[in-house]
């Protein structure tokens, strides 16, 4: 670690959580026709979006790769960083095509990325 506390830890929750909030917002914005539904979903989403990426910069600096295997860790790095570009274009299509079929393919993408990227990050904590 390069510090006794990391900020890793306290950011990293924030990304996972915005990303399904603003999908979900998302999908009752659409279901209700409410185009404030949809301002705060694309609001939550950008939020996240930062969030992701102090959480994989604070990530790459709090490593101690010798606690862990190179693989383990890079592997989450790997997933992080994909989830990170993923959630990038997931927060640009809330903005402009919200609906349409390649957008509906970044949510899904970024949800299974997300999914693999926590289950990495869980590994490396316990």
């Amino acid at each position: 670690m390069v510090s006794s506390i990391s900020f890793h830890p306290f950011i990293s929750h924030f990304p996972p959580a915005l990303f399904v909030a603003g999908l979900l917002l998302l999908f009752l914005g659409k279901k209700r026709n409410d185009p404030k539904l949809n301002s705060a979903a694309s609001f939550n989403l950008s939020l996240g979006l930062l969030a992701a990426v102090v959480a994989s910069f604070s990530g790459m600096m709090s490593v101690d790769i010798s606690l862990r295997t190179t693989v383990d860790v890079e592997g989450h790095q790997g997933y992080s960083f994909l989830f990170t570009i993923l959630y990038g274009f997931a927060v640009g299509y809330s903005y402009t095509n919200s609906f349409s079929k390649t957008a509906q393919g970044f949510y899904i993408v970024g949800l299974v990325t997300m999914c693999i990227c926590l289950f990495t990050g869980y590994q490396l904590v316990f």
